[in-house]
């Protein structure tokens, strides 16, 4: 998984995700285990005619199961929307066993979109 180091913190940046509907879509997989996957930055930019809302939350992928909502973010037709550190609750997903339950940052919306909703997030690895 690509981490850069930047003043002496690490951080992951996702890629740019495409998010079309209530199927949870990953946007960072918590490896190595036992470090937290913790958002400063979340970029979300619906291209759909309608308002959405976004969830982003932890994602068990092992058993392919939403564990629980972690940001709900209202996100109106054509906005684009920037969250920094201060916009964020402090909140993190962590994987703590590899082989038994590997978690996941996954987003998804309310609704099926005929243009996807675009999500790209920052984390810093502790």
């Amino acid at each position: 998984m690509p981490s850069v180091v930047y003043k002496d913190e690490v951080k992951y940046i996702s890629p740019l995700v495409d998010v079309s509907g209530t199927t949870p879509t990953e946007v960072a997989r918590a490896l190595p285990e036992n470090v937290k996957y913790v958002p400063v930055k979340i970029v979300i930019y619906n291209s759909d005619s309608s308002d959405h809302v976004v969830t982003l939350g932890s994602y068990n992928i092992t058993s392919g199961s939403w564990v629980e909502d972690k940001l709900v973010i209202k996100v109106l037709a054509g906005q684009m929307l920037v969250l920094n550190e201060d916009d964020i609750p402090s909140d993190f997903v962590i994987t703590t066993d590899s082989n038994n339950a590997l978690m996941g940052w996954y987003a998804k919306l309310d609704s099926s979109v005929t243009n996807p909703v675009k999500v790209k997030a920052e984390f810093r690895l502790m």
